[in-house]
């Protein structure tokens, strides 16, 4: 499989002077990965920052960055202020396969690091 499915739980705002990094932290549960977690840093495409994810070996949390369109970032603060009983998704397209059997557990046989190959947000509007 080469698609992660996330629910995003929480979104927080960060800003770093030193580097002059404005981002977003979006703390994900996975879907299609039993007992998985993700934190994805998103950035606007002005960035040095690339789109990757690693996986640890042991336990499947997942952490990485992903580079969207400066029109986009900037509409994030509002797009996630919108209150939903649903909750925004993410897909994301990586370029590893993985191997999950039908149960969604996740085996590895050393931490990963990949790239993202595409990515989708889903943030309910009604």
């Amino acid at each position: 499989m080469q698609k992660l499915e996330m629910l995003i739980k929480t979104v927080d705002a960060h800003y770093d002077s030193n580097h002059e990094i404005h981002c977003y932290y979006l703390s994900c549960s996975l879907l299609n990965v039993a007992r998985g977690r993700c934190d994805l840093m998103i950035v606007d495409e002005n960035s040095n920052i690339n789109d990757k994810i690693t996986i640890q070996y042991k336990r499947a949390i997942m952490s990485g960055s992903i580079k969207v369109k400066s029109s986009f970032f900037k509409s994030l603060p509002f797009q996630f202020s919108l209150k939903n009983d649903r909750p925004p998704r993410i897909e994301l397209i990586i370029d590893q396969k993985l191997n999950i059997n039908k149960n969604g557990i996740l085996f590895l046989e050393q931490e990963i690091t990949t790239k993202i190959n595409e990515y989708k947000f889903y943030i309910p509007l009604l």
